[in-house]
Formats: C-alpha cells, structure tokens, sequence
C-alpha cells in the first residue's frame, strides 16, 4: 500500500508542475527512443538471430588460407571438395551447397529476371524450409539432371496466380523446361535472405554454368547444421584436420609455397556480420549512449532546481518526523513515474519509426562473401525491443532521479525552514551540482558534434569527388542470358544484336556493355603480365581490373580520350588483340615512357592469357572510379572490345537525352526481347540512383549521427538556459541592489554569464579532448577527411557558442530589464 501511495503522491505531484513534467518526459523520450532505433538496427544486424528454425545450430563452412603476407583468409568451396567434405565431416547432421544467380523465367507473361539459390538435395531439410505443398529435393534430384524447381509463395503467386496449382506446372528458367514440385513459406528466402526460387546443383551446368560440377574455383556456399552434443569449437577442430586433408587430395591455388589450407566455419549470426557494419553500428551505439546520457543529465538537472523550489517542503517534512530514506524512495518513485511515461512515449515512437528504419545494402552486404549470405537487418517492434526500453527505463530513473534525490534530502533544517531563505548555502551546492550536470551535457554534445561534422565533411566531399565520368542520363541493367546456351564463342553476336536494337530507339545517344557499371564492388580483376618483363623472383601478378567493352563505351560513359585511339567496330575476333588503358595504369606500369605499342596478357585468363595471345595498347583514356569511392576508387582499367572476347551476361549502359532515363525502360525491355525473346532486365538503375547508393552507408551514418547530435545539443541548450534562469531568479534582489549602486549594462551582463562561462568551457574542454579520441576510432569511417580536421572542431566550436549565446540570451534580457525600485520595494 506504501508503493501504491507514493505512485499516487508522485502523479499529483508531476500534474502540479506540467511545465517541468513536460519537459522532463520530452528530454527522456528524445534520449530513449535514440537508444531504442540505434538498439533496434543492432538488434536486427548482430544480435537477434536470423529467420530459421533452431538458427543457433546452423554454421557457414569455409576453407582457410594462411600465407606470410596477409595471414588466415577465407573462401567458399568447389563442388568437387564439397564432395569431399560431406563424405567425411561428422561433426553436422547435414551439410549442404547453396549458390546465387539470376536466370530468366519464361513460359507464362514476359520474361522476368528471378533470384535462385543453387543447392544440394540436404538444403531445405536443413535450413527448415516451410514447405506449403508439395516436396523438397531428394537424392534422386541430387544425383542425376532432374529438371525440378521448388518456388516462393510471392513467386508462384505472381506467376502462376495460386499456390496449389503451381504444383507440375513447367516453367522455363534460362530457357531450360523445368517442372515446380513444391512451395515453401514467403517468410523463408534461402541463406541469401533474396531468392524466389531453388534448383538443384544438377541442373547447374544446363542452366548457369556448364562447369558448374567440375571447376575447381571456390564460388559455392557451404552451410550445416551442428549435432546436438556438438559445438561449434568441437567442430571447428574437426575441419581443421579435414580442411587440410581435403586440400591434399583437391589442392586450391596457392599463393605462395609457404601457404596452408584447412578449413573453419563460423555460425550464421557470425557469418552474416560485416566488419564494416559492426564498426558503423558500434559508433552510432556509442552516439546514442552519449545522447541518454546527455538527456538524464538534463532530466537530473532539472530535479535538481526543482528541488531547490522544494526546499522548505523538504525541511518541514524530515522536521516532522519523516525519514530520508522515505524521502528518497518517494523522489525515485517520481523519477520511475516519469521514466515510465518516457518508455511509454519511446514505444509509441518506434510504432511509428521501425518501418522507415533500414540499413542501407551497402553497408550491410559490402564484403559478405559476395553477398552469398544475407544481412537478415531489418528492425521489428517486438519483445526484444520492449525489453530493452524497459531495461533503459530502469537504467534511467538510477542514472537521473537517485544522485538529485540522495542531494535534495541533504539540507539544512535551520536554514531551509526560514522563510525567503534565498540562495542558502545548500542551494549553491545544489545549484553546483547542476552546473555539473550542464557541463557533462555540452561535453558529450561537442564530442557528438564533431563525429557530425567530420561525417559531413566526409559525405561532403564523397559528393563532389571526380568520378571520371558523366552520370547525368546514363541508364543501366543487367541482362542474364544463359551461359550454357551463349558461350564465350557465341556472346558476341548476342551483345551486338542488343546494342544494335537499343542504339534505334528514340533518346539513345549511344549504348555499351561492361562487366560492371562504375561505383560498384562487381569489377572483374586478373594479374597483369607485360610482355618482355619478369616478374621478381617470389613475387605475384599485380592485380588489374579488366573490362569486356563495347566501341562506343568511353562515348557513352563520357571519359575523355587521352593518346592513342579508343576500341572500334573493326576489333572483332580474327584481328590483331588491342587493349585500351586508363592514365593510372600507364603512370603505374610505364612512368616515363610511352604505354601505346606495349603488349599485355593476363594471368589464368580465359582469353589474352599467354604471351602468345597478348594485346597491343592502342589508347589510353581518362581514370574511372569503378570501386566505391570510400575503397581505392580509382584502379588500373583495362579495356578489351567484347567482339575478342567477353560473357553472356553483362551490364548495359545506355546514354539518354531524355530528362527521365526511366522513361525509356519500356522500350529498352522490347529491344532487347527483340535481340532475344527470353530476355529479361535486371537492376535497372540510373547511374544517378547507383551513385547514392554506393555512398549511403556514409549518408546513413551522417544522417543518423547528426539527427542524435542536434537532439543532443537542444537538450544541453535547454540545461544551458535553466542553470542562468536559475541564477538571474535566485539573485534579482542582489541584481537590482547592483543596479541602485549604480553597476553599468556590462557589469550586469558579465555577473549574470559568469554560471554560463563557468559551466560551458571546462565542458567544452572535455568535450574537445573527449571528441579528438572519438576522431581516431572514426578515421576508417571516414573519406579524405582527418579525424583532426580543424574546420570541423572550429565548427563545433562555434556551433556551442552560438547555442550558448541563443539559451543565455532571455535570461540576460531579464537581468538587464530589472527595475531596482521594484526590487527593493517588495524586499
């Protein structure tokens, strides 16, 4: 019943004061819900395990190599090696393959580009795929080419209109005829979190890739599911022992003799994390921590001065009788009541929040094994995320009502019980306390403004970074023909009669093909050799990116021709190799002589891949920033025409004048169906929208870290305002006194900043120290940027003492408009 009065006591309370409850639930609402979004992206990106049953027993396989250079790296397996393990591994139920594409499906409407997992026949029995109707795969799939598809529910649902009759339906995938034998659950898209369908790795080769079963490249993802009685450092001794084996019996490609194979694995949770999310999502961890903190500080500061209101109120009731630790028990239950509403207010917030919360794919699916396993990061409201609101709540009342509570009910009974006692002793100390308060507020406020401006300086200069070409409408797209049916031989007609088809329509300037488009992480790369030089004993290949380009493609992409000529119509197979270069690679490869007439070839490479079939550079061109501009954008380009050589699939890139590249997508889709009918666009983007993809992790961090350091700075202003209000209302007689005494404007001005100056620059201080240590852990976040930059911390600087100037400005206008008569006549 104590419990049950104190709350109703503690209510009244907070309702007789709506100004300071108001006040005090916004600043604990701002701080809460900013630790409740943050929670929630880390929640979805490390902590909540992915979207399958018992996930905690699911691990991904990998094979290690460890050389003297960059020591233990990690690689997928090749369908032969898989082989191998899944004979002698014993530490997993099951093991199974999984491997992404894009193929076309045909048969019924027009063709669409569709997301499939390749897998083994174990695959769906060990992710725990929700079947809805028919089968999964068995070993009768898994040994001979059975030309089965399993398909989504959306899929099947779009396609054929209904979940049951999908069930025998043919659908033609690459143009291959294959029959659907079952539907899983929407909820469930495979171990890349993407695909819409599944076929079995016998299927591979007459769908994908012809040596999809017989390379020895490592591009397959291994997943298993752990024993029961097994854990996953039990099975990671085991692999080490097995990986070695395995490498001994199917050797990988070594660096260098001292190299060592084996192989690890790692659970899915793990696997899924990117080290570039965890770092992005630590720091703006550590921003929202520093924003709670700042706003239980400003809620403490203002128990504080409320208290000191209370002073009298508080005397008379311990003079009575009442003990302190009633006291503080009652103060704490008001700071739970308000804490309480805070929390409430938060999951109203997050209601409304969660959906427009998103980690951007850049930043979550940069360097996860080529996205070969999803980031499964999107934030849901639900029990996790409530607890946590609730654990914080808690933290809170601790952090913001315990120290004032403790401090209030330390007074001076004598002192306090005298009526118009003013500003006794007890209430300067409290009134120091609050100046600590403000001080830790503008501290932790310039530290999180400086990580905001160096995150904008950073995005800053992303933005007008020299991307060697010209972005403005240029329109891209993949296009995902069947390697099987075109090969390398057969490619080139393909892609002349696409161009040729697009290069007719109304708009199009110019039209060209590439592995990849500029900005991304899909660049092909090879070891350059240069014919007439030997590499060093011990020594590799220097790594180059190559490009399968089109005649028009330095017109289409606007890249200024240097010396030399650019590839032209008549580079066709059965004519001399040519290669055109970009001005990095002849600066690197040829300092202070001429690049043109130089021969290359490169290593392992399908074609140019021996001296014998070296090309000639004939040009060398602008540089091109085809890697992210945050990871060594500029490279050594390479560019042959796809007429020698290139692949089926490739990425399109067409120059429009229309205002809206967009616009021309409709006709672009029945050119190309027109070159072949079952082709299909995919990832069709303006080079525009990849741009600001390829910098929205650095958007994303900006974005988020400004909107906490704007809130953080609100609040340390409003503690700003109430320690100098505080001190004008406690000191007007003694204002009015100075006044009758005949003290001028400035003298006032300069008593009454005095609190100000006194809080704001040893925080701004610490602050500035607090926010050069911050600048050191922000520096791999951060492009062309110092993490001493010292326009950002002059910035800050005077963003504090604008702020400090804004919140001291009406309290100063009330010192210097006091009336000294009034004053003393109502002393």
């Amino acid at each position: 019943m104590t419990i049950v009065h104190d709350l109703r006591y503690a209510v009244r309370a907070l309702l007789r004061t709506p100004l300071f409850t108001m006040a005090a639930l916004l600043s604990l609402t701002l701080g809460i819900a900013g630790s409740a979004a943050v929670f929630s992206l880390v929640d979805a990106a490390m902590l909540r395990p992915p979207p399958f049953s018992d996930a905690d027993r699911l691990a991904v396989l990998n094979i290690t190599q460890r050389t003297p250079a960059e020591g233990e790296t990690r690689h997928r397996w090749s369908w032969p090696r898989f082989q191998l393990l899944k004979r002698e591994v014993r530490s997993f139920e099951a093991v199974a393959t999984s491997s992404n594409a894009v193929v076309t499906a045909t048969g019924s409407g027009d063709p669409e580009p569709v997301r499939v997992e390749i897998v083994s026949e174990a695959y769906l029995g060990l992710m725990r795929a929700p079947l809805i109707v028919g089968r999964g795969f068995t070993d009768t799939d898994d040994g001979t080419p059975a030309n089965v598809v399993v398909v989504g529910a959306e899929f099947s649902e779009r396609r054929f209109g209904n979940r049951a009759t999908a069930l025998g339906t043919i659908v033609k995938l690459n143009g291959r005829a294959m029959t659907v034998i079952g539907v899983v659950g929407s909820e469930f898209r495979g171990v890349s979190g993407l695909a819409q369908a599944w076929i079995p790795t016998t299927v591979a080769p007459l769908v994908t890739y012809s040596e999809y079963l017989t390379t020895n490249q490592n591009f397959i993802t291994v997943v298993g599911r752990l024993r029961p009685t097994t854990t996953i450092d039990e099975a990671r001794a085991e692999l080490a022992v097995l990986g070695a084996r395995i490498h001994q019996q199917q050797p990988s490609e070594a660096d260098t003799p001292q190299d060592e194979f084996s192989a690890t694995a790692m659970t899915l949770n793990d696997a899924r994390i990117d080290v570039v999310t965890r770092r992005a999502l630590m720091l703006l961890a550590a921003a929202a921590a520093m924003l709670l903190l700042i706003a239980c500080a400003n809620v403490a500061g203002l128990l504080i001065g409320r208290a000191a209101g209370r002073r009298r109120e508080i005397a008379i009731r311990l003079a009575i009788g009442c003990g302190r630790t009633r006291l503080v028990r009652q103060m704490l239950v008001e700071g739970t009541v308000l804490a309480a509403g805070a929390g409430a207010m938060t999951l109203g917030v997050m209601v409304w929040m969660t959906p427009l919360l998103r980690i951007p794919p850049t930043l979550a699916r940069g360097r996860n094994f080529y996205g070969a396993v999803g980031e499964f990061a999107n934030p849901v409201l639900d029990w996790r995320l409530f607890a946590f609101t609730l654990a914080v709540c808690a933290c809170c009342v601790l952090l913001f009502a315990l120290l004032p509570a403790l401090r209030s009910t330390r007074t001076s009974l004598a002192a306090d019980l005298k009526t118009g006692a003013g500003y006794a002793a007890s209430g300067a100390a409290r009134q120091g306390l609050r100046e600590f308060m403000v001080g830790t507020q503008l501290g932790l406020a310039v530290v999180l403004l400086v990580a905001c401006g160096l995150l904008l300086s950073s995005y800053t200069r992303l933005r007008h970074a020299q991307l060697g070409f010209d972005p403005e409408g240029l329109l891209t797209f993949m296009i995902r023909p069947s390697e099987v049916r075109y090969e390398t031989t057969s490619a080139p007609p393909l892609l002349d009669r696409v161009l040729e088809e697009i290069g007719h329509l109304p708009g199009v300037e110019a039209a060209t093909v590439d592995g990849c488009a500029p900005l991304s992480t899909q660049c092909a790369n090879a070891g350059l050799r240069i014919v007439g030089r030997l590499l060093k004993p011990g020594t590799e290949a220097p790594a180059v990116l190559r490009h399968y380009v089109g005649p028009k493609h330095f017109e289409t992409l606007r890249v200024p021709l240097i010396r030399g000529r650019t590839l032209e119509p008549g580079d066709r197979a059965g004519r001399p190799a040519v290669v055109v270069i970009n001005e990095l690679a002849a600066q690197r490869f040829w300092p202070g002589e001429a690049a043109i007439g130089q021969r290359v070839w490169f290593e392992h490479a399908q074609a140019f891949g021996s001296p014998e079939a070296s090309a000639e550079i004939v040009g060398i061109v602008g540089n091109v920033a085809h890697q992210p501009l945050d990871e060594h954008p500029m490279q050594a380009d390479f560019y042959t025409p796809y007429a020698q050589f290139t692949y089926a699939s490739r990425m399109v890139l067409v120059r429009t004048s229309r205002p809206d590249p967009m616009s021309l997508v409709p006709e672009i889709a029945r050119a190309v169906r027109r070159a072949d009918p079952d082709l299909a666009l995919f990832d069709v983007q303006t080079m525009e929208a990849r741009a600001q993809l390829s910098w929205s992790k650095t958007t994303f961090q900006a974005a988020m870290v400004s909107i906490i350091a704007l809130i953080a700075l609100s609040l340390a202003v409003t503690g700003v305002y109430a320690v100098t209000s505080f001190f004008v209302i406690s000191r007007l007689r003694e204002i009015g006194i100075r006044m009758a005494l005949g003290a001028n404007a400035f003298q006032i001005a300069r008593t009454t900043m005095w609190p100000t100056i006194r809080v704001a620059v040893p925080g701004a201080i610490g602050g500035m120290l607090g926010a050069v240590l911050l600048g050191q852990a922000l520096r791999a976040a951060l492009y062309e940027t110092s993490p001493l930059d010292p326009r950002v911390l002059a910035g800050a600087a005077a963003v504090l003492f604008g702020a400090v100037v804004v919140a001291t400005h009406v309290p100063l206008r009330k010192a210097l408009s006091v009336d000294p008569v009034e004053v003393l006549r109502t002393d």
